[in-house]
């Protein structure tokens, strides 16, 4: 019966072993993995930090576009503003003429009536 035990622990023996092993190896496959997600962890923390920075800038840029945009845009509607201004001043001004051409309208009339009778009477006579 010693034999059968002396095997079986014989037995137990190579299998903690090969089991410390197992362990070991198993140890150090984690170990490696941790060491690759480590990196893989730094290296995606610096890509998104540089897609960020790239965002960043392409959304200043952007922001900066639409800013002058609106900026020339506004100073474009301020020259528009201007000239309808001037317009009406223009308009106003005509509107006046117009009513003093009207008022005076029938005294001219009168006068173009009085040198009609004037020519009639001169150009008969200086023939």
């Amino acid at each position: 019966m010693a034999n059968d035990n002396s095997d079986i622990l014989a037995l137990l023996g190579d299998l903690l072993r090969a089991t410390d092993r197992q362990t070991e190896a198993n140890t150090k496959a984690i170990d490696e993995l941790r060491q690759e997600m480590r990196q893989a962890t730094v290296e995606m923390r610096q890509a998104n930090a540089e897609m960020r920075q790239e965002f960043t800038a392409v959304f200043d840029r952007f922001a900066t576009a639409v800013a002058d945009g609106f900026i020339r845009v506004e100073g474009k509607i301020d020259g528009v503003r201007q000239e309808v201004s001037d317009l009406r001043q223009d308009v106003q001004r005509i509107d006046q003429r117009l009513e003093r051409v009207e008022k005076a309208l029938p005294g001219y009339e009168d006068i173009v009536r009085r040198l009609i009778i004037l020519e009639n009477i001169v150009l008969p006579k200086a023939s």
